[in-house]
């Protein structure tokens, strides 16, 4: 995702990059700091969401660990993308 933004701007690229690095960060040490999806079918696979900036963090808890399974645009139809895993 980063490449491809790269290719048509680097400094785009390049903060977005930070921005979704950040909130990662702050999964790491907060991991219920997302919300249960408004959606109830991706509600039922599981998944928490986690806003960065213009980007949907996809993730689960497991224990105390948290698996990251999609990062994906706001304007993109989700269910198809996360249905796939």
């Amino acid at each position: 995702m980063v490449e491809y933004l790269a290719a048509e701007n680097l400094l785009a690229a390049q903060s977005v990059a930070d921005q979704i690095e950040k909130r990662l960060q702050a999964l790491s040490r907060h991991p219920f700091l997302g919300k249960v999806p408004s959606d109830a079918k991706v509600e039922r696979m599981g998944y928490r969401v986690l806003v960065a900036g213009d980007y949907l963090i996809f993730y689960k808890v497991r224990r105390k660990t948290v698996l990251v399974y999609r990062i994906i645009h706001g304007a993109r139809n989700v269910l198809p993308l996360l249905d796939a895993l």
